[in-house]
């Protein structure tokens, strides 16, 4: 064969070839296509996923859809909704600070008379133009479910190391108690009687570092007492002419120092010194929840009688706090505060509602509010406190007070009481606590804004 046959024989045979491999390849592709067509056929839309890990990724989605998040208790909704509004607790008080209200400077106020006033609230104003770091403007106004009452306004400033800052402040107190003098006093010898006190004056003081502060004040302060409008017998009923300053209502002038060493990790505004001006009673102190550091403070006032004479007197108070952490991590802790008022007359006479009294949920919790009444006063409490739960707090607590005379009459055993306690906190300030004590006349449950100390 020639070179030209060869060439026609190989063309051919090229052609061929390549129409049966295309013919080839095609039927592999079909038969191909219908076996992935039968096997999504028979397996469902599932199959259709490209892998297994995508197919519990789709699992998991739609489970989400239907999973709803744990729902908060009640008590932690409440927890919740006042973090988020903000406020402050100072001694009986809890002011919050609402968002809506802040431009107009308006603030709801709950509690403030302490005492026998029962369920109290009011308003609060803070002139907007007026506040800031170095200033101070408020006015405010307070009552109760029993019929108690109070107005109150506080002025003041700043400058460099010094503060200071005027107030006045009028009660209307209906229902206050009198057992009689001394720590032998009966529970069954009720008196009530009331008060309307007015007090007006100005503290100036000046800081020596963050912890120390050293200043003065001077007031006029306003009293009338009268029959009290509860259910109890009235004072002269009960007591007679052995209360002393039953039949006066005598005005003072009052004039004090003040010094304060303060060291405790809680977080305030110490700039206005709150403790030491007369328009809280000193036994009170300050509502805070340290864990620890110490404080100490001592004031001396003299309270110069301006129509009766003889009822002139002079005041020193020592306050003794310390605050020894355990578990810091845990907010585990002992506290303990120590304090002691002191009273020197120039005459025999000083009104029985001018002395210091214990009993109540802020002193001598196992027995009634104002249960004690004399010159002279000391007062012992201690609390083991401890973290259960992020906004809980439980204390174990034991107190020991003491109201005397003179000398002789301290020489008799204190007053004691002991019992459990919790408290609500939120942003390390205690809001609230229940209290359960029990003392020689019983048990008692106090329910009330803040911390004891």
């Amino acid at each position: 064969m020639d070179c030209l046959c060869v060439r026609r024989i190989a063309l051919v045979s090229i052609v061929l070839w390549g129409g049966v491999l295309l013919w080839v390849g095609a039927t592999c592709a079909r038969a191909q296509a219908q076996r992935e067509t039968a096997a999504v056929d028979s397996a469902g839309p599932a199959a259709a996923l490209p892998s297994r890990a995508a197919r519990w990724r789709a699992k998991r989605r739609a489970k989400a859809k239907t999973i709803s998040p744990p729902q908060p208790g009640v008590l932690e909704r409440v927890v919740s909704t006042v973090s988020q509004i903000g406020g402050a607790v100072v001694p009986h008080r809890l002011i919050l600070r609402l968002p809506q209200l802040d431009v107009s400077g308006f603030h709801p106020v709950f509690g403030g008379l302490g005492g026998n006033a029962g369920t109290t609230a009011g308003i609060l104003y803070e002139p907007p133009f007026w506040q800031g770091p170095r200033r101070l403007a408020e006015v405010e106004g307070l009552g109760s479910i029993h019929r108690y009452y109070g107005l109150g306004a506080r002025v003041g400033g700043r400058l460099g190391s010094y503060v200071g800052y005027a107030y006045v402040r009028y009660q209307h107190r209906p229902r206050d108690t009198f057992y009689g003098l001394g720590p032998n006093s009966e529970a069954d010898t009720k008196a009530g009687f009331r008060l309307d006190q007015a007090v007006a004056g100005g503290l100036l003081g000046r800081r020596f570092g963050p912890d120390v502060l050293l200043g003065t004040h001077v007031s006029y302060q306003q009293n009338r007492y009268g029959p009290g409008h509860g259910d109890e017998p009235n004072v002269p009923e009960l007591f007679g002419e052995r209360v002393l300053g039953r039949r006066s209502n005598p005005d003072y002038i009052l004039v004090g120092a003040f010094f304060e060493v303060d060291s405790r990790d809680a977080s305030y505004d110490r700039t206005f010194g709150h403790r030491f001006a007369p328009t809280q009673p000193r036994l009170r102190g300050v509502s805070l929840g340290a864990s620890q550091g110490f404080y100490f403070a001592t004031e001396v006032t003299h309270n110069q009688a301006v129509n009766h004479p003889g009822q002139s007197f002079t005041r020193w108070t020592f306050d003794v706090r310390e605050f020894l952490p355990i578990r810091e991590d845990l907010l585990h802790g002992v506290s303990i505060r120590q304090f002691a008022s002191l009273t020197r007359a120039a005459g025999s006479h000083v009104p029985f509602y001018r002395l210091q009294s214990i009993g109540g949920d802020r002193s001598l919790r196992g027995y009634a509010s104002n249960r004690f009444r004399d010159r002279n006063v000391v007062l012992a409490n201690a609390e083991v406190r401890c973290q259960v739960w992020h906004w809980l707090d439980m204390a174990v607590f034991g107190d020991a007070g003491h109201v005397f005379t003179d000398v002789q009459t301290l020489r008799q055993a204190p007053r004691v009481g002991y019992g459990v306690g919790f408290r609500i906190r939120n942003d390390g300030k205690t809001l609230g606590r229940a209290d359960i004590a029990h003392g020689a006349e019983g048990w008692r449950l106090h329910l009330d804004l803040g911390s004891l100390f």
